[in-house]
């Protein structure tokens, strides 16, 4: 017969009191599915004789061990590792998010991506790429229904893919979102069991422990309960030059006097009459928040003049008077004979934000 009646002798002396507990746990919880069984013993004396030991281990005649079964916790995590800074015209240009499982069960994961309203440019031709789970550092296009599949406690690196237009400007930002919703291994959508826990603890129940305060994008969710859903959003951020250039012209001296002498002293109220001096200064202006480089800035003179000389200045940190070579002085500039070609320049950025750097180039000549 079971025992259950001797339990009451316990109040007359009971000596001894085990619990066996079996389970298999890691950093995500005890896996799901995992049967959890409890066997206790009892002993004791009346009136100093050892007693049969009260126990539930199942055999003659004792009660079952107890036993439930671990369910399923539907947990997940995704963010965004960084922004990324990216130039205009740039092509397969990444957001790296990463995606962990923080259940305790295998499960596959749904992608979508959400280009989030109020943004200053659309990337375009954007994709979704996640780390192949078994192969780590290889990625697999997400083509709508080859869902990753992570084990508990794993992570994997999720990349948005897309071109930067060549019109964006420097500042300009697009925040895109990715949005991961839980599947189970067939690629079926998770729900949860919300008639409560099954009377019979041995059935393993979906329960959803998704964090409802990470801020989902805007997908559905109202943003308030667990669901099986999470998002993580990073910004292409656009980081360029912003150049303007002009140029000016003016008569440094009447008489064609001081023309080699680059800064010098101009005259003042001279008039561009033959044989005057006249000096055309084309300036570069960086405003953005990268260097400008390989500027190459050509200027014909007209036919009308005979060239002296050009140097550049300013802030540009290299570059060169190049192919072709700048003419020799007084050289007559009849027929294009007159190029100036400054190549390879580098305009930096400016060090303060709302500020800017200016390089320039200045080219004398004689009027004929």
């Amino acid at each position: 017969m079971k025992h259950k009646t001797q339990l009451l002798k316990v109040l007359l002396g009971a000596t001894a009191l085990s619990v066996f507990t079996v389970g298999n746990a890691h950093a995500a919880g005890t896996a799901a599915g995992t049967s959890v069984e409890n066997i206790f013993t009892l002993d004791y004396q009346v009136g100093g004789v050892d007693q049969t030991q009260i126990t539930n281990d199942g055999t003659g005649g004792n009660d079952d061990p107890t036993a439930f079964t671990v369910d399923r916790l539907i947990d997940l995590n995704v963010d965004s590792t960084t922004d990324t800074d990216v130039t205009p015209g740039s092509t397969d240009q990444a957001l790296v998010y990463t995606l962990t499982n923080e259940g305790n069960d295998t499960q596959q994961y749904d992608l979508t991506l959400l280009d989030e309203a109020l943004n200053d440019f659309d990337a375009t031709g954007l994709e979704i790429w996640y780390e192949d789970p078994t192969t780590p550092g290889s990625y697999i296009q997400f083509t709508g229904s080859n869902y990753p599949e992570l084990t508990a406690d794993q992570t994997i690196n999720v990349e948005i893919r897309g071109d930067i237009p060549a019109g964006a400007t420097d500042g300009q930002q697009d925040g895109i979102s990715l949005l991961a919703t839980t599947l189970d291994t067939s690629g079926v959508l998770v729900t949860e069991d919300t008639d409560g826990n099954d009377a019979d603890l041995t059935v393993v129940e979906n329960v959803f422990a998704d964090d409802p305060t990470s801020g989902e994008a805007s997908s559905g969710d109202d943003g308030t309960n667990p669901d099986g859903v999470e998002s993580g959003t990073a910004i292409f951020n656009v980081v360029t030059a912003d150049l303007t250039g002009a140029k000016a012209v003016s008569v440094y001296s009447e008489d064609g006097s001081g023309c080699t002498t680059i800064p010098g002293t101009p005259t003042a109220g001279a008039h561009p009459v033959p044989g005057a001096c006249v000096e055309y200064v084309i300036t570069v202006v960086n405003s953005g928040s990268a260097d400008a480089t390989s500027i190459v800035i050509n200027d014909v003179l007209d036919d009308n003049l005979e060239f002296i000389t050009a140097v550049s200045g300013g802030d540009f940190s290299a570059g060169a008077f190049g192919t072709p070579a700048l003419p020799a002085a007084n050289t007559d500039c009849t027929g294009g004979a007159c190029e100036v070609n400054f190549e390879n320049g580098v305009l930096p950025a400016p060090v303060s934000p709302a500020t800017s750097t200016t390089g320039t180039i200045t080219i004398r000549a004689l009027v004929k």
